[in-house]
């Protein structure tokens, strides 16, 4: 098989997640609000983006499929320098983010993806990487709990401890050092993870995009009926404000999309459209708001009796 067609059919398995995805949410979504957006992009790739704004049941929504090359390997691609680092290379997955009008619904997010560099024409190192978070602005230990064994079971094909140790990695990645806080409850994250071949690599991400479609799902039907004040909502936009501090400070995959010279409407999708920031809003939380926080700054063991 050559170089083009391995491509394709690896990126054919993340397109196939892409599209199990869409289908699973767009039914909570009027059909006019929901964006199909196939692009191209000359010396870069191709992709779908499908993309919900000011929508009826989502603010903002995003499900991205991507398929791109490029002459050089940003270090962002993996936090680090290696020998990968400015070589050739193709790139192909998935990302999504839901961010529901209600306030009782968290913002979610996965990342399923592969990468390989090339040297003299032949594939010199490949990799997955991926994962899922929760971002709650209502605390609900239901919630936190079911999301987390979600994420385990999703690990247990690659042995006990891989979950703690992309719990772990979830926990440390997203953070913001200036605020010192956890963007929301975690979930799984991992790189640069390696498999005996790609189709056991392709299976993984299947896993754990599976794994986030039935998680979620249960989620936002427990919680798409459930009441809000307009304090609610100006809490969750006052929240919203800390994914957006992190995503254009710290997340690599918007970094990553940057310096590869990615397509922006895509690269940014996953930012809020109504967002506020207060002086001091959170010198005075309410007992509820102060659970949220507690775990927030401390991550817990969810499944620790599990």
């Amino acid at each position: 098989m050559n170089i083009l067609d391995r491509q394709n059919n690896i990126a054919s398995a993340f397109e196939n997640i892409h599209k199990n995805v869409l289908l699973e949410f767009k039914v909570y979504e009027n059909n006019e609000n929901i964006v199909n957006d196939k692009w191209e992009k000359e010396g870069l790739g191709n992709g779908h983006s499908v993309v919900i704004d000011d929508g009826s049941f989502f603010d903002k929504a995003g499900i991205n499929f991507s398929k791109i090359s490029g002459k050089k390997l940003p270090e962002s691609s993996i936090g680090r320098t290696n020998e990968s680092s400015g070589l050739p290379y193709f790139a192909t997955g998935v990302s999504v983010v839901f961010h529901p009008k209600n306030p009782n619904i968290p913002t979610s997010h996965l990342n399923v993806r592969y990468f390989c560099t090339y040297k003299n024409d032949e594939v010199f190192e490949e990799w997955f990487g991926g994962g899922f978070d929760l971002t709650p602005y209502f605390f609900d230990h239901t919630d936190c709990v079911s999301w987390h064994k979600a994420a385990k079971k999703a690990c247990d094909t690659l042995g006990e401890e891989k979950y703690k140790e992309f719990k772990r990695n979830c926990d440390e990645y997203f953070f913001l050092p200036h605020r010192k806080e956890h963007r929301g409850i975690g979930g799984i994250f991992y790189e640069k993870q390696e498999f005996q071949n790609i189709e056991a690599g392709i299976e993984f991400s299947d896993k754990v995009s599976s794994a986030y479609i039935e998680a979620y799902k249960n989620i936002v039907d427990k919680n798409k009926d459930k009441e809000y004040s307009d304090d609610d909502k100006k809490f969750q936009r006052f929240r919203r404000g800390r994914y957006v501090e992190f995503n254009l400070v710290y997340d690599r995959g918007t970094l990553f999309g940057l310096q590869s010279g990615g397509r922006i409407e895509s690269i940014l999708m996953s930012l809020p459209n109504a967002v506020e920031w207060h002086y001091k809003f959170d010198a005075d939380l309410t007992k509820e708001q102060m659970m949220l926080y507690r775990v927030l700054k401390h991550p817990e063991d969810w499944i620790k009796n599990v």
